[in-house]
């Protein structure tokens, strides 16, 4: 089945005189934790609340780990680790935790992922 795509135009953030159009993929819904458990429970051995179960605890233990500074690898999965960003300080003995910004969660995906994506094919929308 191939990704659909709609053309949309946009303005060029440092020029917006210059505008183009450009290809974005097209949101075809939402799939929630009970769609992803009732698709996992009919390739297993689980059940549904099995399954659930193992997601949700998944889902508490997670922020344990990435508070501890520790990444969190799913094996075949991909990484989760958090980072952060912070404004700048003239010295070293200046700078401390109030200068923290932002902290944002990044998803490095493995290979096995990226591989499982690499056949995708495109279709623009009408």
């Amino acid at each position: 089945m191939a990704i659909k795509l709609k053309k949309v135009q946009r303005s060029n953030p440092q020029n917006k005189a210059v505008i183009k159009w450009y290809l974005t993929q097209e949101t075809a819904g939402t799939v929630g934790l009970r769609e992803i458990a009732k698709e996992i429970e009919g390739r297993s051995a689980l059940s549904l609340g099995d399954v659930q179960s193992v997601l949700s605890n998944l889902m508490e233990v997670m922020p344990l780990f990435l508070r501890l500074g520790q990444s969190v690898k799913l094996e075949g999965f991909g990484a989760f680790r958090l980072s952060v960003t912070s404004e700048g300080a003239a010295t070293a003995d200046e700078l401390n935790a109030h200068h923290v910004k932002a902290a944002r969660l990044m998803f490095l995906p493995s290979r096995e992922l990226k591989r499982s994506l690499g056949d995708i094919s495109y279709e623009i929308a009408p």
